[in-house]
């Protein structure tokens, strides 16, 4: 554990004994002005050498914090208080009643009148360790902070992990597809859209959130496969104000719902479907919607349950917490209709 901050701690040490400086002043206020000023500047002295005295102390304290048991320092505690006033006693009377004396040479009582310094050395032991325990809840709360931090993004990262394998899956069938049928072309077309979706999404670097515009960059790539998957019947219709590309999303929120309306609306049947996305402000809240016109399964399907949808509940509950909101309902006259509610940055 390190010193309470050298700040704090210098500028608390100096402060308490600028104090007792100025209440041991007044014992001479009725003194004649040039006894006055004399004590007054010989006090300083002996009161400079409290507070560096307060520094060594700090610096013997800190090397034995961790290393000595709590009987131990209450001991060293003590025997320090007493040593530490036992030399400022004897220096101020080695400055007021030996060098150069002006009312009379030194005395036991000179040095007894000294004892009542330990009350300065007994607050600094208090400021110290009142110091330090604020600094270790400090450094215990940066290391939580810290703990929750990489324990979010690492089950953020897991989430964002379960998206790939089942998209995968079904690019590489759709890319084995077309190379049997021989349409090389699209196959490459394909494969380049693979590659393009997958060094978004795999990327360990990658950030928890991204611009919208990146965020749709990714759309477009993963919808590239699943348009040369299903042809004509797949449309996509964007409404996206240019003022709102530049918001901050998290990454791949987007694709678990769009893949949602295409595993509902167009698997094991031929009708057509057009997704449509959008986005807009509504009471300062990012609203993303992601919508479909496809058909809607039956109830013991139990679609709003699926790992994608879920997937985006989670990560959102990490990332923001109550401040976020998903909503996915039936569509009337069939499909889905899927938002998710931000706050704005």
């Amino acid at each position: 554990m390190n010193i309470p901050r050298i700040s704090t701690l210098g500028l608390a040490t100096v402060i308490l004994w600028v104090v007792g400086y100025a209440m041991w002043l007044p014992n001479f206020v009725f003194e004649p002005i040039p006894f006055q000023l004399d004590h007054s500047l010989r006090g300083l002295a002996v009161f400079t050498l409290g507070a560096l005295l307060s520094f060594a102390i700090g610096r013997m304290l800190n090397k034995l914090e961790g290393r000595a048991d709590v009987r131990t320092l209450t001991g060293v505690v003590a025997a320090t208080v007493f040593t530490a006033t036992a030399i400022v006693a004897f220096f101020e009377v080695l400055v007021m009643h030996v060098i150069a004396p002006r009312w009379g040479g030194p005395t036991w009582t000179n040095f007894l009148e000294q004892i009542p310094m330990a009350w300065i050395f007994v607050a600094w032991m208090l400021l110290y360790f009142a110091l330090l325990a604020d600094s270790k809840r400090r450094d215990r709360e940066v290391r939580l902070a810290q703990a929750v931090t990489t324990a979010i993004d690492a089950q953020h990262r897991l989430l964002v992990q379960q998206i790939n394998p089942h998209f995968l899956f079904n690019a590489l069938n759709t890319v084995y597809a077309l190379v049997v049928d021989g349409d090389d072309t699209r196959a490459r077309r394909c494969l380049l859209a693979l590659s393009a979706f997958l060094r978004r999404s795999i990327d360990p670097d990658a950030p928890r959130e991204v611009p919208l515009s990146d965020e749709l960059a990714s759309i477009s790539n993963y919808l590239e496969i699943e348009l040369t998957r299903f042809g004509e019947r797949l449309h996509l219709d964007e409404s996206i104000p240019p003022g709102l590309l530049d918001c901050r999303v998290p990454a791949l929120i987007l694709q678990p719902l769009v893949e949602n309306c295409v595993k509902h609306g167009l698997t094991g049947h031929t009708r057509q479907m057009t997704i449509r996305l959008s986005a807009s402000l509504e009471h300062d809240k990012l609203v993303l919607s992601v919508e479909d016109d496809g058909r809607s399964p039956p109830q013991d399907e139990a679609w709003s349950f699926g790992v994608g949808l879920n997937n985006v509940r989670q990560r959102l509950q990490l990332l923001h917490g109550n401040a976020a909101k998903f909503t996915a309902y039936a569509r009337p006259g069939g499909g889905f209709i899927s938002r998710v509610h931000l706050p704005k940055a």
